[in-house]
């Protein structure tokens, strides 16, 4: 059933995030998240999938979604349609390629509502997807009236193979919620993190053979897997194969990876392409944890090498040595675990991430 409710207040600009997937990604969580917070901008949140684990973790926030994959593409549509009517709704804000493509021609005929595409991954490569997407943007970019960013590389990707004008395109970065109690750092045991869903774009297959090279030379080391299986149990199989069972531990998806961020003494993301601003990245930063991961799309927007993390170059066969130079570093793994903390606190917080949100939804409005 779709369910579809507002703040009570008026005087507000009414908005509905609406996603492609029910899945608990960073795109969702860190939307989601900033809709939950904000006390000047009326959202709605909802989904053109089926039910999901992204709709249950809604309801726990108290936020309930409006989920449309539940029909048939006539009725979703017609659902949409009257629902944007009705509230009414001054904006959609829309994330993923297909849902973009039929949210600019249902609002030809709601034209008093205004359209942002959110673009959450640089486009850039020659994927079908990304091949795809730029096709879509640069013939059909006239039906929407602004892009929301979350790195700068994926504004370029828009500007110069897209063909975008740079004034429609607003950059904002993903924001986190600042913990308070993140433990001792010295207490934690030597344990690596990485969360993120299995999937061949995340680059764990390549990570296992680095890993296989790293406990050579640091054998009491522990791994630690979150996130959802896209592989159908691949990087299980891999890890048998290489005989790391002993020191990677799979833990599957979760919804609250609090407590793993609280024991980790370094933050892994082994993504290939396809990044734009990591939620995964600025959660680590935010419990002291330094953050080791490809110089790749919009990871070194958030990363300063050196600083308070590392990025390695995708095709440098010796970047585990790197990683070994961090690990037998403790007290600079601190150091640089507090200035990334500190990073997040002066500019990736939920709370910025909100405001500049309304800041720029307003503005669109107003054209």
């Amino acid at each position: 059933m779709t369910v579809v409710q507002f703040k009570q207040s008026t005087g507000m600009s009414n908005v509905l995030i609406l996603f492609s997937s029910s899945q608990l990604g960073g795109a969702e969580k860190s939307l989601s998240r900033m809709a939950f917070l904000s006390d000047d901008v009326n959202y709605i949140l909802g989904t053109l999938d089926s039910e999901g684990p992204w709709c249950d973790w809604v309801r726990a926030n108290g936020f309930p979604p409006s989920v449309y994959g539940n029909y048939n593409l006539i009725s979703l549509v017609i659902k949409l349609y009257r629902d944007i009517k009705r509230l009414p709704i001054d904006v959609v804000y829309v994330c993923g390629l297909r849902a973009s493509f039929l949210l600019r021609f249902l609002l030809i005929f709601i034209p008093k509502t205004k359209l942002i595409h959110g673009v959450r991954w640089n486009p850039s490569t020659d994927s079908l997807l990304d091949k795809s997407f730029r096709i879509v943007e640069t013939w059909f970019s006239w039906l929407v009236d602004g892009w929301i960013v979350n790195s700068k590389v994926i504004k370029n990707t828009l500007l110069n193979r897209c063909n975008i004008k740079n004034n429609d395109v607003y950059v904002i970065y993903n924001g986190v919620n600042f913990p308070s109690n993140i433990g001792s750092f010295s207490e934690r045991p030597l344990e690596i993190l990485t969360v993120a869903n299995l999937s061949k774009r995340k680059g764990y297959i390549e990570y296992l053979k680095n890993i296989s090279k790293i406990i050579d030379l640091v054998p009491n080391l522990k791994f630690v897997f979150v996130g959802r299986d896209d592989m159908n149990g691949l990087v299980q199989k891999k890890i048998i194969e290489y005989g790391l069972e002993n020191y990677i531990s799979y833990e599957g998806f979760h919804s609250d990876v609090t407590d793993y961020y609280k024991r980790a003494k370094l933050f892994v993301l082994p993504s290939l392409w396809g990044e734009g601003c990591p939620t995964a990245i600025l959660e680590a930063l935010s419990y002291s944890v330094p953050v080791v991961a490809y110089n790749i799309d919009g990871i070194p927007e958030l990363i300063n090498n050196g600083d308070d993390g590392l990025l390695l170059e995708v095709d440098d066969n010796n970047a585990y040595r790197e990683i070994v130079k961090m690990l037998n570093s403790y007290d600079n793994l601190s150091v640089m675990g507090e200035r990334g903390r500190n990073k997040i606190k002066s500019k990736f917080t939920i709370e910025s991430c909100v405001n500049n949100h309304k800041t720029v939804v307003n503005e669109i409005i107003a054209k």
